[in-house]
């Protein structure tokens, strides 16, 4: 009798320890303000949603009410390490879409492709390359981390083969482009530092190997690789799947940058849409925000228009995602101009580039990931 009292007892205050602790954490979390972004995440978090009948009656409301709870909990950075501490304490394989692979490599799943938007791109390009039959139309698809370094995937992880899928874009574009493969000139060297460990993005050495094996393909004449070299300008990089996994934030990377040896690269980049100009591909400033690889190009955005002192009287269009942003630098010294168009971001159509810019070469480059996936690109080609 004793003991089950004692029982009802401890029962109860467990109970009212409970209660005691959730109206703390209902205080803490009123009396602690907002915040706009997650610094170790890399990410704007969700803000308090505005209550209407409307959303409240089509369900909305509740739903961005979880999500303004789940991002702005006090501690959320904290509690968030906890849980993916013991995550890998459990053998997990990934961690919020992200696979963690060997020696703290992460890399991105290999996306597959909706078959009725891959086939628009393909067939937007091909209509771009055969309408356009003066340009010069090029296209290179960049493997994600996950193609090239399989030995780094976690054990018994299933990726889709995405040689595969570029083997087929290749097939399906046919003689209409010239194709760049640049799966076989990076699996030449997998012993060296081709992605980087915190970030899906190929790092500025594995744009080196692409541009120099695949120079004369894009028009570029002579041995391009030997006017370039390479400076550090980070030892600091963290990159964003380390914050979209929470794994990995005390590494710390390195970036470099490849700067030409022979003749002068002044240029003058200008955002076209942002009013603004700039007197270098560089943007140091990013450097000190937690999205270093900013610093190529400044980041994203719409339309950049880059004026070269080049000899050359070729004008390149380049229709991209943010695997090109390393990479046009390299393309610089070889252009009069070089235009660069993000359909993601860009709301014009491509005969509105065309009618403004002399163009006389194309390059679509993409991530696979990004190319396959992408709803913008096929709408701005076709201005649909």
């Amino acid at each position: 009798m004793k003991d089950r009292k004692r029982k009802g007892q401890i029962e109860n205050l467990i109970g009212k320890l409970f209660i005691v602790l959730l109206f703390i954490f209902l205080l803490v979390n009123l009396a602690v303000p907002d915040r706009k972004i997650s610094e170790e995440e890399n990410r704007v978090l969700e803000s308090r949603p505005a209550l209407s009948m409307g959303t409240v009656m089509n369900g909305d409301f509740m739903e961005q009410w979880e999500n303004y709870q789940s991002d702005q909990f006090a501690g959320r950075d904290f509690w968030r390490g906890i849980k993916v501490a013991l995550d890998r304490l459990g053998g997990a394989r990934m961690e919020n879409g992200v696979y963690l692979g060997r020696d703290g490599q992460l890399m991105e799943e290999i996306e597959v492709p909706d078959d009725g938007q891959s086939e628009e791109n393909l067939s937007a390009i091909e209509n771009f390359a055969s309408e356009n039959s003066d340009i010069r139309t090029t296209v290179m698809l960049v493997p994600d981390a996950a193609c090239i370094l399989t030995d780094s995937l976690p054990a018994f992880a299933a990726v889709e083969d995405q040689r595969q899928l570029f083997g087929m874009a290749q097939q399906r574009l046919g003689d209409s482009v010239n194709w760049i493969d640049a799966v076989s000139i990076l699996n030449n060297h997998t012993s060296e530092k081709l992605y980087y460990k915190t970030d899906h993005h190929w790092t500025t050495q594995a744009a080196f190997y692409v541009f120099r094996d695949a120079a004369a393909q894009l028009g570029i004449e002579g041995e391009a690789g030997e006017n370039f070299v390479s400076y550090t300008v980070s030892d600091s990089f963290n990159g964003a799947l380390a914050a979209k996994s929470g794994v990995g934030l005390s590494e710390r990377e390195t970036i470099d940058i490849y700067a030409p040896t022979q003749g002068d690269d002044d240029v003058v980049v200008s955002y076209v849409d942002e009013g603004r100009k700039a007197t270098s591909l560089y943007d140091s400033s990013k450097l000190e925000t937690r999205d270093q690889y900013s610093v190529f190009l400044g980041g994203n955005t719409s339309v950049i228009d880059i004026k070269t002192v080049s000899a050359s009287q070729k004008r390149l269009l380049v229709v991209k995602d943010s695997f090109a942003n390393c990479f046009i630098p390299f393309l610089a010294p070889y252009y009069r101009e070089i235009v660069v168009v993000d359909p993601r971001y860009y709301s014009g159509t491509m005969e509105d580039i065309l009618d403004t810019y002399r163009i006389t070469d194309a390059l679509f480059l993409y991530s696979g990931n990004t190319f396959f996936t992408d709803n913008h690109l096929s709408g701005v080609l076709t201005g649909e």
